[in-house]
């Protein structure tokens, strides 16, 4: 089996500028923005613009890590957000 591996593995996924969760994000903003309109639209758009340089500010993973805090996804083989007592 001949697998290649990429020549960066440290490197972040980037998509134009944006990285790979902030390319999704502000994709859905702006096309949540367009389908609602008027002011909504706007402040969904000023939401992203002042979000995404403080998602910047924050370590890489940091929103995946929001995302199980909250519940809202599970990593495998990983306890819960709750969990407070580890046994090995």
């Amino acid at each position: 089996m001949d697998e290649r591996l990429p020549q960066y593995l440290h490197r972040p996924v980037q998509i134009l500028w944006f990285g790979s969760d902030e390319f999704m994000l502000a994709t859905s903003s702006v096309f949540v923005a367009a389908i609602v309109g008027g002011m909504l639209g706007w402040m969904l758009i000023l939401a992203l613009l002042l979000f995404i340089p403080w998602k910047r500010s924050k370590p890489r993973g940091f929103l995946a890590h929001l995302a199980w805090r909250w519940g809202l996804v599970s990593f495998p083989h990983y306890p819960g957000p709750t969990q407070t007592r580890f046994f090995e």
